[in-house]
């Protein structure tokens, strides 16, 4: 059981439990009165204690399981390493004190020592008869995973240490990764960050908003997925296609933005994460090859064209990226029929079509409405910079 009202290091310390132990069931609560209900009804092996929740303290979960006589494993976790706090968690018997920002490596060491329970997996890709199956259970019960590459998140948790102008390269860079992209905007999107109608789009944006501790549990949390190394030859291949095609996509938006005024920053995000649904089943099918299994180019472009549009619908239920967001990636594909749509959108198309084609003959009818009808061999000539 976890307890932990800041959503990024929640997200964290559950992919460092279930990596721990694949098998076990956890909880992550942010409502520090919940999850003692919780834990009243099922009990847990093992909680993890945020020191400062709203409403009731951490330490206070941790007396009232311990003066119930409960043997239950507890970890506190906190900010502060004042020898008060140390000592008042130490009265009540803690197991273990993690203070924050922590290191993922040496937290999965100590949990590892603190409960001693095996666990094997009871969702492993043995337990299925095939890959189809495979999908199809994790697209209805799990948070879909995304790649990221390990020598990346390396580099993200040494942020720190870094010189201001390695440390601006390294941020450049990131905002062109999509998977972390994503979560950051996810992150930044809840209910925790946002107040009012406020949105963010950006890479920029986001890390302002959750700040740099926020962002490197994200990149930790991402790469600890099952699959998110994406090694096979094939798989690695069709994600070398999908980023070069995003960055295609930039560079046109890049060539039509000297033509016409549109938010550049927030429309490049939407071009970044097109291929999301595309990108979180090359981490299932990495997932199933590192069980053991096979994949070929026909398997894998069997996959895309049978679950794709499937893949959608779990990330947008799950993961939380604005609406004016989303309605900028679906113009990549189609313009909503029936409908006034809004300009940002209708350029998204545009560029699509430059960079795809145009069997439809849709595009002089749109560069038209923003008077570009004599300009379009000289835009989609553009690449990313």
């Amino acid at each position: 059981m976890i307890v932990e009202d800041d959503p990024a290091t929640g997200a964290l310390l559950r992919q460092l439990v279930r990596r721990i132990w694949p098998g076990a069931t956890v909880t992550l609560d942010a409502d520090p009165l919940l999850a003692l209900d919780r834990w009243r009804t099922q009990g847990a092996d093992l909680i993890l204690l945020d020191w400062e929740l709203p409403g009731m303290s951490g330490l206070e979960i941790l007396k009232t399981i311990r003066r119930l006589g409960a043997k239950t494993s507890c970890v506190m976790i906190t900010s502060h390493s004042d020898r008060e706090q140390i000592l008042a968690a130490r009265a009540f018997h803690v197991d273990a004190y993690i203070v924050k920002p922590f290191d993922a490596k040496q937290i999965m060491e100590r949990l590892s020592r603190i409960v001693d329970v095996d666990m094997a997996s009871d969702v492993s890709c043995e337990s299925f008869e095939s890959l189809d199956d495979f999908i199809e259970s994790r697209l209805k019960q799990d948070l879909p995973g995304l790649p990221i590459a390990p020598e990346l998140v390396e580099r993200i948790v040494g942020i720190r240490a870094m010189e201001a102008p390695e440390r601006i390269r390294l941020l450049r860079e990131c905002q062109f990764e999509p998977g972390l992209l994503f979560r950051m905007l996810s992150l930044a999107n809840s209910s925790r960050y946002i107040d009012g109608m406020d949105v963010v789009e950006t890479f920029e944006g986001a890390i302002r908003k959750i700040g740099l501790d926020a962002f490197i549990n994200l990149a930790v949390e991402v790469s600890l997925h099952p699959g998110s190394h994406i090694e096979h030859a094939s798989l690695a291949h069709k994600c070398f296609e999908l980023r070069r095609r995003a960055m295609s996509l930039v560079g046109i938006l890049v060539k039509l933005r000297e033509h016409l005024e549109f938010n550049l920053d927030s429309c490049r995000t939407a071009c970044i994460l097109h291929s999301m649904a595309e990108l979180s089943l090359l981490q299932l099918m990495q997932t199933w090859v590192d069980a053991g299994h096979a994949i070929d180019e026909t398997t894998r472009d069997a996959v895309f064209d049978r679950y794709t549009e499937r893949a959608r619908e779990p990330l947008q239920a799950q993961w939380t990226i604005p609406n004016t967001l989303r309605e900028r990636i679906d113009a990549l594909d189609r313009l909503p029929a029936g409908t006034v749509v809004r300009k940002e959108p209708i350029i998204m198309r545009i560029v699509a079509l430059l960079h795809a084609g145009d069997p439809q003959r849709e595009l002089p009818r749109l560069m038209a409405r923003f008077g570009l009808s004599g300009r379009i061999d000289a835009i989609s000539t553009g690449s990313a910079s």
